[in-house]
C-alpha cells in the first residue's frame, strides 16, 4: 500500500508541475509527462535531503513528496486557471480525424505495450550492468538510507570504486529512483522502467500530435515502440531507455517551440534536458545541440533571454550533481583526454562501428533508413522553407558531439570495441524517437498523411450517404 501511495504522489507531483509550466498541455501529454517529471523532482529532492542529513526512510520520502506536491498545488492555485487543469475535450473532437488505420495502430500499441509491461514487471533484474551498478546501488541505498555515505562508495570496502569508469560518478536519477521504490517496499525495481516506458508512449504521442495528423502520430508511436533493441532494453533495470525518454522529448519540445514560439514548450524542453543529464552524463551532447540552435536563433533575433533561461534550467541539475560529488568525495580516475590529438586508427574504428550501428536493422529496424530517405525527399523544402531544419541540426550536432566524446575517451577500463558495440549501441536509443518524429512530421509526410485522412473521411461519408436500394 505504501508503495502505491508513493507512486501516486510521484505522478501527482509531476502532474501539477507540468501545470505549473502551463495548463494548456493536452491531457495525453500531462498523463505521459507526469511520472517522468515527478521522478526527476523526487530524486533531486532526495539528494538535497541526503546532503542535509535527511535519511531515506519511508516517512521522510513521503514527507518530501507531499512537500513537493503541496508546493506545486499552491503555485497552480495562485498563478494558473485551475478549471483548465483537467479540461477534457469533447468526445466528438477527440474522435474527429480518426479512422481504421489509426484504430489498427492504436490497438497494436496497446497490445504490444501490455505484453512489454507485463514482461518488465514479471521478471526480476538479471542483466549484468543493472546488478553490477544501478540496481545494486539503489537497493543498498535503500537499506543504508543514504547515497553520499554508501558503503559501496568506500575504498576500504570496494578498492576499485575510484577506478576509471566506476559507477560512483554515474548521474543518480535511476539509482535514486530504485532506492525510492525499494524504501517504500517494492520487491524489485522493475516498476520504474515499466512505468517510464508506458509514460513515454503517452508523452511522445501527445507531442507528435502537435506536428502531424492523428494517423501519422499513431504510426510514429507504433514504430518507436517496436524498435527491436529499444523495446528489449525497456524492460531492464538500466539507464539507457530512461535516458532516451528525457533526451528525445526534450529535443522534440524544443522543436515545437521553434514552430510556435510558445514559451511553455521552451520551459518544458529545458526541464526535460536537465533531467536528461541528471540521468546520464553523456546527455550533455543534447544540451550542447539545443544551446547551439538557441544561440544561432538568439544571434539572428538579437534577443538572448530565451537562451539564458533555457540554458540555466538545463545545467542546474548537472551543477548540483558535480557539487555533490566534490563535497562528498565521489570521484573516479578521469577517462577524458582533454587536449586535441590525432589517432587515425582510433578514428577509423569509431567510424566503422558507428556506420555499423546506424545501418543495423536488427537493433533499430528501418528507423535510420527511413529517416535518410525522408531527408532526401524533403531536401527542397528544407532549403526553401527550412522545414524541420532545427531538428536536423540538433540530431547532427548531438551525433557529432557524441562521436567526439567517444574519440576523446581514454579506454582504460574496457576496450574501445566493447564500448562501441554495447554502450554506443544503447546510446543511439535517444535518436530513435527523433528520427521517427522527423519522418512523420516533415512536409512530404504531413502532406501525404493529410490527403490519406481526407480520402478515408470522404469515402466513409460517401458510404454513409449512399442510398439503400
Amino acid at each position: 500500500m505504501v508503495l502505491y501511495i508513493g507512486i501516486i504522489l510521484t505522478f501527482l507531483s509531476g502532474f501539477f508541475f507540468i501545470n505549473c509550466l502551463s495548463v494548456s498541455f493536452s491531457l495525453t501529454e500531462k498523463i505521459g509527462l507526469s511520472f517522468p517529471l515527478g521522478l526527476a523532482l523526487e530524486t533531486i529532492a532526495m539528494l538535497v535531503g541526503d546532503q542535509l542529513g535527511v535519511s531515506f526512510t519511508i516517512i521522510n520520502l513521503l514527507i518530501i513528496q507531499c512537500l513537493i506536491l503541496a508546493g506545486m498545488i499552491a503555485f497552480v492555485i495562485r498563478f494558473r486557471n485551475t478549471k483548465a487543469i483537467l479540461k477534457i475535450v469533447p468526445f466528438t473532437q477527440y474522435v474527429n480525424g480518426t479512422n481504421l488505420i489509426w484504430l489498427l495502430f492504436m490497438l497494436l500499441i496497446v497490445y504490444i505495450e501490455y505484453m512489454n509491461f507485463s514482461k518488465c514487471i514479471y521478471f526480476p533484474p538479471f542483466d549484468r550492468d543493472s546488478l553490477a551498478g544501478f540496481e545494486t546501488i539503489g537497493y543498498v541505498a535503500a537499506q543504508e538510507q543514504t547515497y553520499k555515505g554508501l558503503s559501496l562508495f568506500e575504498g576500504s570496502y570496494n578498492p576499485s570504486v575510484h577506478a576509471p569508469g566506476s559507477y560512483i560518478t554515474y548521474a543518480p536519477l535511476v539509482q535514486l529512483s530504485y532506492a525510492y521504490v525499494y524504501t517504500l517496499g517494492a520487491e524489485t525495481s522493475k516498476l520504474i522502467p515499466g512505468l517510464m516506458y508506458l509514460s513515454f508512449l503517452f508523452a511522445f504521442y501527445g507531442a507528435a500530435q502537435r506536428a502531424t495528423t492523428k494517423t501519422g502520430t499513431a504510426i510514429a508511436t507504433f514504430f518507436v515502440l517496436i524498435t527491436p533493441e529499444m523495446i528489449a532494453f525497456s524492460s531492464l533495470s538500466m539507464t539507457n531507455v530512461i535516458h532516451a525518454i528525457y533526451a528525445s522529448l526534450g529535443i522534440i519540445y524544443l522543436v515545437l517551440w521553434f514552430k510556435d514560439r510558445d514559451m511553455k514548450y521552451l520551459y518544458l524542453s529545458g526541464v526535460l534536458l536537465g533531467a536528461n543529464i541528471w540521468c546520464r552524463t553523456e546527455g550533455i551532447v543534447f544540451i550542447v545541440a539545443a544551446l547551439f540552435v538557441l544561440f544561432l536563433d538568439a544571434l539572428h533575433r538579437k534577443h538572448y533571454y530565451n537562451l539564458f533561461i533555457c540554458g540555466l534550467i538545463m545545467i542546474i541539475p548537472a551543477l548540483f550533481w558535480s557539487s555533490f560529488m566534490k563535497i562528498n568525495g565521489l570521484y573516479a580516475e578521469s577517462i577524458a583526454i582533454t587536449k586535441p590529438f590525432w589517432d587515425p586508427d582510433k578514428f577509423n574504428t569509431i567510424k566503422q562501428y558507428m556506420i555499423m550501428l546506424y545501418t543495423n536493422t536488427v537493433y533499430y529496424g528501418w528507423s535510420f533508413y527511413l529517416f535518410a530517405l525522408m531527408v532526401i525527399a524533403n531536401c527542397w523544402f528544407i532549403y526553401k522553407k527550412r522545414d524541420n531544419l532545427v531538428l536536423l541540426v540538433m540530431i547532427a550536432a548531438a551525433s557529432l558531439c557524441y562521436i567526439t566524446i567517444l574519440y576523446q575517451i581514454d579506454y582504460k577500463w574496457d576496450t574501445i570495441e566493447n564500448v562501441l558495440s554495447y554502450s554506443a549501441k544503447r546510446f543511439l536509443f535517444c535518436f530513435i524517437p527523433l528520427v521517427w518524429f522527423y519522418s512523420l512530421t516533415n512536409y512530404w509526410a504531413v502532406s501525404v498523411l493529410t490527403k490519406l485522412d481526407q480520402y478515408i473521411s470522404y469515402h466513409s461519408i460517401s458510404k454513409k450517404n449512399k442510398p439503400v436500394r
